[in-house]
């Protein structure tokens, strides 16, 4: 554990703050959870959270969307479109 995370220092820990996180944005939205309920998110967010991040630091902004896209059908090449 770091010093700015230690107890008594006036530093949330890290779990102490995602679960404020969490709570927040539960906050937000209007709802409410139990704490199992948050323990069942901060599960999920262990599992698919690295990847999720990390496919969103790719920037696709620059990728045209596909006008007209047909989810049901691969996507169409620039010459197909």
């Amino acid at each position: 554990m770091s010093g700015a995370s230690e107890p008594g220092n006036g530093q949330r820990s890290e779990e102490a703050s995602r679960r404020a996180y969490v709570e927040s944005g539960l906050d937000l939205a209007g709802l409410a959870a139990e704490p199992d309920e948050i323990a069942v998110i901060e599960a999920v967010d262990a599992i698919y959270g690295p990847s999720l991040r990390a496919l969103m630091a790719e920037g696709f902004d620059e990728i045209p969307h596909e006008p007209g896209a047909d989810m049901s059908r691969p996507p169409r090449t620039a010459e197909e479109r």
